[in-house]
């Protein structure tokens, strides 16, 4: 199956002990491929910097250290803050009873939960996934929008990358830079884009 993120993430299996969970932030950022975990927005478009999620909450943690790396999420903002403290089972080994709770997104089981609509969207397939679609705010329209600016980009740069020869490609080109410049304006016009 397609993982709707573009790419799944793995966490490395051996990191240097560090105080804080936020030390972890740089080592997530690679394992997350500079995604977030979640959603899969890039950060490369990003008016916030990506934090750093426990997927079990802290405040749900009674064996697993909060600096315990296998349980840190690389997060934007939007999902970190939507998610929050769930947790429905209330215990940290539950991560859900098939119908509400989480799977992490590093497990292959997570990709089964949703799938991504050609105008960027992000849609549940399953019971679990649409309690986690609406847990994690899915349906916020920056996860599309986002989706949407990077995919311009990328043909932006593939067209860089390339002679123009015609005037119908040089066409093309001005259009797909007028799309990002809209999208951008989109994004950056919306308060709740964060």
């Amino acid at each position: 199956m397609t993982d709707f993120r573009k790419t799944t993430p793995a966490r490395r299996t051996s990191v240097p002990v560090y105080k804080t969970y936020n030390e972890y932030k740089s080592l997530l950022c690679e394992d997350f491929h500079q995604r977030c975990g979640y959603c899969g927005d890039h950060e490369f478009f990003r008016d916030t910097y990506y934090e750093v999620d426990h997927f079990v909450p802290k405040k749900h943690l009674v064996n697993i250290s909060p600096t315990e790396y296998s349980n840190l999420i690389y997060s934007c903002r939007s999902c970190n803050n939507s998610k929050r403290a769930k947790w429905p089972t209330k215990d940290e080994n539950i991560h859900n009873d098939g119908k509400q709770g989480f799977i992490d997104p590093c497990d292959a089981a997570y990709v089964e939960q949703f799938e991504r609509l050609a105008d960027g969207s992000i849609h549940s397939t399953t019971d679990l996934g649409d309690w986690m679609w609406s847990a994690l705010n899915f349906g916020n329209p920056v996860h599309r929008v986002k989706w949407r600016l990077e995919e311009v980009k990328i043909l932006l740069k593939e067209l860089d990358e390339v002679s123009i020869d015609s005037l119908e490609e040089l066409k093309t080109k001005d259009e797909l830079n007028r799309l990002y410049r809209e999208l951008e304006e989109q994004f950056r016009g919306k308060p709740n884009f964060a």
